[in-house]
């Protein structure tokens, strides 16, 4: 059994609250951009939401040249200490994020992979109740 996290699109407004809940708890700092669920306004009426959903095809597994994604109580996680941005994984899902990493010592801070982590801490904070934990 996978758990994993579900959006109802039905519900979504686009509020976004989930991306700084995401934020704050994931990355200690209210920057949507480092959240690892984002919500895009397609169209006035449209919305599209991302966010790693545990899917059973798993191909940034493969993707990943220095094996950063691995399973962990059977979920995708990405060690983030091995990921190098490359990017690959990107090119198999759109549901996998590239951000800034700490700023390090004597250069540009580097990038690295982010996907939803599962933690749920967006659920509670949803002011339509479109999001909840699942079991497949």
């Amino acid at each position: 059994m996978v758990k994993y996290l579900y959006l109802d699109p039905e519900k979504c407004t686009g509020c976004r609250t989930c991306e700084g809940i995401c934020s704050i708890i994931n990355a200690k700092v209210l920057n949507k951009a480092k959240s690892r669920i984002h919500v895009y306004r397609t169209d006035v009426l449209l919305l599209k939401q991302l966010y790693c959903n545990q899917c059973q095809e798993r191909p940034c597994l493969a993707a990943c040249p220095e094996g950063a994604f691995v399973i962990k109580n059977e979920q995708v996680r990405i060690d983030r200490s091995v990921c190098t941005g490359c990017g690959e994984c990107l090119k198999v899902c759109d549901r996998i994020f590239i951000t800034l990493d700490a700023i390090s010592e004597g250069g540009s801070p580097p990038v690295k992979a982010i996907i939803c982590n599962q933690c749920g801490a967006c659920i509670s904070d949803c002011p339509e109740n479109a999001l909840e934990m699942r079991v497949r």
